[in-house]
């Protein structure tokens, strides 16, 4: 089983009774998840390299660091994909039309950039849930969402992958890519 060890480091308190406390310990307060760092603009845990979400089918990113409970995660993007074979491009914010209810994610913007998780749901910082399987919006900036699962990572149990696509009812027609960058805030105090 794969896990994410995290380096503790130890900070020592020079008082009368002195202490060892975590040095992690002070940001325990506003840490009710990593939700708080993400939105604070705090530094990430861990950030993707660019990588390409092809326009014409769903691409998966399975975290090297791994999806765990109330980790915090931003997704951003560039680039534009060609909707069809004619090459009309689209922005991966996607068109401001929104999308009728045949479409991938309705009510949001026709061909932009989506994302699903394939274990466990995400809960965007205005409270929206997505669950397992459910595509969320992510366009340009995702804006900072919650990791939720239930149950421990285990074997049995593996971490959830993150999988792109574009919110349009026939990919296969598409071209092009967008340039995604994942960033990730660990939960410490889960």
């Amino acid at each position: 089983m794969k896990r994410r060890f995290l380096v503790g480091t130890v900070t020592a308190i020079t008082a009368v009774g002195g202490a060892l406390l975590p040095a992690g310990a002070a940001h325990a307060i506003d840490d009710v998840t990593a939700l708080n760092r993400c939105t604070a603009g705090a530094a990430t845990s861990f950030t993707s390299p660019s990588f390409a979400a092809g326009g014409n089918n769903n691409t998966p990113f399975d975290l090297p660091a791994q999806m765990f409970n109330n980790d915090a995660f931003r997704i951003t993007a560039t680039g534009s994909i060609a909707i069809n074979y004619l090459g009309t491009q689209k922005d991966v914010g996607g068109d401001p039309t929104p999308a009728p209810a045949d479409w991938p994610l309705r009510g949001q913007n026709q061909y932009m950039l989506i994302a699903k998780v394939d274990r466990g749901a995400v809960i965007t910082d205005r409270g929206r849930r997505f669950g397992t399987n459910e595509w969320f919006p992510v366009g340009r900036n995702s804006g900072c969402f919650r990791y939720v699962r239930p149950t421990p990572v285990s074997d049995d149990d593996p971490t959830a992958v993150l999988i792109f696509s574009y919110n349009d009812p026939n990919i296969s027609d598409n071209g092009g890519f967008g340039n995604i960058v994942v960033r990730q805030w660990f939960c410490t105090i889960c």
